[in-house]
């Protein structure tokens, strides 16, 4: 059930609204009515459940922050005539009954992009995949486990690549990962009532193995900073991520709306990309050196972002593996590799795993895990270092 903001009663075309979700959350969203159509705007912001004063506070922020994007939205659709692009058009030409599986993935990939997700060519992907298949004209409906199962047995040993090889266990599992989040939003959407993928036992769905987590350590971060890089705005974003843990995604659309400064402390409140749930990060000296203008008190448009002008995400590992060879770094350094790093090092210098797994956002400690075994790992090649010493 949607509800709707007490704003309503403004004779505006911009709109606050809110839907509710299963888990007590409320997505803020903006409902534009303008010359007979209707579109909506999602604004990956949420209300939470009031139960203490940070979760009042969060909510204030959240609806301060839906406010500026309301008004600013208004001024947009004053310049333009036609009104905001990014809007995604309510499509009343297609019954939700009767739309494909392609039809919904246009559809899907313009939600995405009003979100602001910046990587929208893996449904490009999908959509290669399916077509191929010869099952793009589906009904969304109509799939069943029957229809999840096939496509996943397409995707390991019926598709070719141009070269004529079967896709690798990582781009299986990719693409099935991109149709789980189509379904996912095809069921807030109302299209269909569960994901038929959650029909698959573990067995069923592709899998990957799970891959070496490349980080640096502390004196590879040292000679980094120590190493010019060739994109001023690239080191600074990487160099911040190793000092907060933010996935490249959550970085991007980062504003300084979302900090926040209280008793001489910073406090970084978003909600992040991949999970959809708020993370709350205190920035620490480290952090704070590598934002742009931070030195300036803290005051700007609480709209602009923090790291402007960032290239794509090919370009931005691009500029990292340079800038790491130069350091004298051998390691395969990705943007990612930031969020490890974070995440070893704190572990290294002795904060607990429930704390680490706050910080990064994880639902469950054991995705923190990992991070625990890679450290454990470290101290038994440290002491087998001896082991030879003396024989």
């Amino acid at each position: 059930m949607t509800e709707r903001s007490n704003k309503d009663t403004q004779k505006s075309p911009i709109k606050i609204r809110f839907k509710a979700m299963k888990n007590g959350r409320r997505s803020i969203y903006l409902d534009c009515y303008r010359d007979g159509h209707r579109s909506y705007e999602y604004l990956r912001l949420y209300l939470v459940p009031e139960t203490d004063e940070e979760s009042v506070r969060w909510n204030e922020a959240a609806m301060q922050k839906a406010e500026t994007a309301r008004r600013r939205k208004l001024r947009e659709l004053k310049k333009s005539p036609a009104g905001n692009k990014r809007l995604v058009a309510v499509q009343g030409s297609i019954s939700k009954k009767d739309i494909s599986l392609l039809e919904w993935l246009s559809r899907f990939k313009e939600i995405q992009r009003s979100r602001g997700v910046h990587d929208i060519y893996s449904i490009d992907r999908l959509c290669t995949v399916l077509s191929d298949m010869n099952c793009g004209n589906t009904k969304v409906r109509e799939i069943g486990k029957d229809f999840c199962i096939s496509f996943v047995e397409y995707l390991k040993t019926g598709y070719k690549t141009a070269k004529g090889e079967c896709l690798k266990p990582k781009t299986v599992f990719n693409r099935q990962c991109t149709l789980v989040t189509a379904l996912n939003v095809a069921v807030r959407e109302g299209i269909i009532p569960t994901n038929p993928m959650n029909l698959l036992s573990r067995h069923e769905r592709a899998k990957t193995s799970r891959g070496k987590r490349e980080y640096l350590t502390i004196d590879e971060v040292k000679r980094l900073i120590a190493t010019p890089c060739s994109n001023e705005t690239v080191r600074n974003a990487y160099l911040f991520a190793c000092n907060c843990g933010l996935r490249l995604g959550d970085v991007r659309k980062l504003k300084w709306g979302d900090i926040t400064q209280d008793n001489g402390g910073w406090m970084l409140s978003v909600i992040m990309n991949k999970s959809e749930k708020p993370v709350h990060i205190p920035l620490g000296v480290q952090a704070r050196r590598w934002m742009p203008g931070c030195k300036d008190g803290g005051k700007h448009d609480a709209d602009s972002l923090v790291f402007e002008h960032l290239p794509g995400d090919t370009s931005i590992n691009d500029h990292l593996k340079i800038w790491a060879a130069d350091a004298g770094i051998t390691k395969s350094v990705t943007y990612h590799t930031s969020r490890h790093t974070f995440a070893t090092m704190l572990l290294t210098l002795g904060a607990d795993l429930y704390t680490v797994s706050k910080l990064l956002g994880h639902s469950q400690i054991k995705n923190t895990q990992i991070y625990a075994e890679i450290i454990n790992r470290r101290k038994d090649e440290a002491v087998n270092l001896t082991d030879k010493v003396f024989d």
